[in-house]
């Protein structure tokens, strides 16, 4: 069986990148700066789950996040390419090289988000289309590793989507309302999670 390498995995490698600035890929890829054209939407993340994250949103909607937990989180998004039919579980099956023929991540990096914290920037949903909101830190991990860590020092605990921090949205039309949070209830969250 092959082993399963993760959607976006390479993103989790942007917590090395995130610490230890290295350049090119975080000059040319960080989250949006610009006035959105739509409205702002601030997502909740907590242990182990979204919150405030509609299943539609409009073009030019931007999304912040607000880390409610007591770990360190994530908000990757990306957007399925036009005429891309595969599932969102089977694109998670792919390699990393496969599965960025197939999606594109919005704003080029994610937002990270201590315990507590709210990060910098947002990310602005760009256009229509199917999207899915991810976090890829390992359970355990409650801050940034220092630039020189050893990476033997980062919790290896499942990366969090598995524990439920994974919601799947569809953008709409720019100027539509954004539609209803997910049908799921805080009793139906893992067990420890604060109420979004």
């Amino acid at each position: 069986m092959r082993t399963r390498r993760s959607l976006l995995s390479i993103v989790s490698t942007a917590l090395i990148v995130a610490a230890t600035s290295v350049p090119g890929l975080a000059q040319d890829a960080s989250p949006s700066d610009t006035p959105p054209a739509g409205p702002a939407i601030t997502v909740i993340g907590g242990e182990y789950f979204f919150g405030g994250l509609p299943t539609t949103v409009p073009a030019g909607t931007s999304l912040s996040l607000d880390n409610q937990g007591e770990e360190l989180h994530e908000l990757i998004v990306a957007r399925k390419n036009d005429g891309v039919t595969q599932s969102w579980e089977e694109l998670l099956q792919l390699s990393d090289e496969e599965a960025f023929q197939y999606v594109t991540l919005v704003g080029g990096r994610p937002l990270f988000a201590g315990p507590g914290e709210i990060a910098e920037g947002t990310l602005v949903i760009p256009s229509e289309g199917e999207y899915i909101a991810l976090c890829f830190i390992p359970q355990g991990m409650t801050e940034m590793p220092a630039e020189d860590a050893d990476p033997s020092t980062i919790p290896g605990g499942p990366p969090h989507f598995v524990l439920g921090m994974i919601q799947t949205f569809t953008g709409t039309a720019e100027g539509t309302e954004p539609g209803p949070l997910p049908s799921a209830m805080p009793s139906e969250m893992p067990e420890g999670s604060p109420a979004p």
